[in-house]
């Protein structure tokens, strides 16, 4: 699955970039609720956790935790 930024014209959910599908692909839109953008963030912060302290958490870096 891919995320595409986007935006609706009054019409139509128009992609901010040029998307590579054959004509009449299904597509999924989900579009949050504005009192979601809170939830959102926290959830895709957790789901980035693991990424970053394997990143973060290794010896090389060790000296940044003491700053």
């Amino acid at each position: 699955m891919k995320a595409v930024k986007a935006h609706y014209d009054g019409r139509v959910v128009v992609p901010e970039e040029p998307i590579n599908l054959p004509v009449n692909t299904p597509v999924r839109v989900l579009v949050p609720e504005a009192d979601d953008s809170a939830v959102i963030t926290k959830a895709f912060a957790q789901l980035s956790e693991t990424s970053f302290s394997r990143i973060w958490n290794n010896d090389e870096d060790a000296a940044y935790d003491k700053l």
